[in-house]
């Protein structure tokens, strides 16, 4: 196979790798500028403002990335192709290069500088339509997990939305909330089908447009947990491509054993670091996961 026939960066500031001619960036909060591709420029609007508008971002982050990305593939052919998204200091890759990271499971530490040579080494070892980032179980549950790391009534409330709107089935919930298996970046990272990708992004949009319409994340609105919308998007997606996948959201097969995934479509999340230790971001803590 040779490889994805879309790669989209998505940057919130200046990727910290020389990227290959190939690769679009979709700038998004304040990298935007003439002459990138910007959120601001979505056609999409919530209610009489942009979905992307500085009263949005905060609470999407790279999620509205994600969805930007979405509606640009539809307009452009889509029929039997992939695409692959990363972020402007991660990439995945299909080897485990790199080092383990001291304090966040699964994540492979790259060092910097990180050259344009060295990012086409890894595009060129893509040889899948779908390739997502090391799952890994969540002993808790989702919904427990949530709970310890944000605020469990913004969950709730997303996770009602979602019913409301048919993505999710009354009958599924307690399945969504026990959910055990995750796929880090749910379908926002990684190389999948297009339509797989879209078909995704596009169920959820009409989740995050109802709550931006009508409720704002539950206090703190600032720092860390400001990122209510994209945490439970990573987790909904994750969700919903393990259903697309037919892999179990328990990690176990119905006679009792642990899964076994198709090697060929788990790859390595992997991040610049100066001291090979994972940051998250914007929380009070480094290597918690999100």
């Amino acid at each position: 196979m040779p490889g994805p026939d879309y790669f989209f960066c998505i940057a919130h500031e200046p990727p910290w790798f020389d990227l290959p001619d190939q690769v679009e960036v979709v700038a998004t909060g304040k990298y935007q500028a003439d002459g990138r591709l910007n959120i601001r420029d979505s056609q999409r609007t919530i209610g009489t403002g942009r979905l992307n508008g500085d009263n949005f971002y905060p609470y999407l982050t790279g999620t509205a990335g994600s969805l930007y990305i979405s509606e640009l593939l539809q307009g452009r052919p889509t029929e039997g192709r992939t695409v692959c998204v990363f972020q402007y200091r991660k990439l995945i890759s299909p080897t485990p290069i790199g080092e383990p990271s001291i304090n966040y499971p699964f994540m492979r530490m790259l060092g910097m500088p990180f050259g344009e040579e060295q990012v086409s080494e890894i595009f060129a070892g893509y040889a899948t339509d779908l390739l997502v980032p090391h799952p890994f179980i969540i002993e808790e549950g989702m919904l427990a997990q949530y709970a310890a790391c944000h605020h469990i009534a913004d969950f709730l409330l997303l996770t009602r939305i979602a019913i409301d709107q048919q993505v999710l089935h009354a009958s599924e919930t307690t399945t969504f909330f026990d959910t055990r298996l995750f796929i880090p970046g749910g379908v926002e990272f990684g190389i999948f089908p297009c339509h797989l990708y879209i078909g995704i992004l596009e169920r959820v949009r009409p989740v995050m447009d109802e709550f931006l319409l009508r409720h704002a994340p539950v206090e703190p609105h600032h720092g860390y947990q400001v990122r209510a919308l994209s945490f439970f998007t990573e987790r909904l997606t994750s969700y919903l491509l393990l259903k697309e996948l037919g892999w179990p959201a328990s990690g176990i097969n119905p006679d009792g054993t642990g899964c076994e995934l198709p090697a060929q479509n788990i790859g390595y999340m992997c991040t610049l670091s100066e001291n090979a230790q994972y940051r998250v971001f914007g929380h009070p803590g480094e290597g918690v996961p999100a």
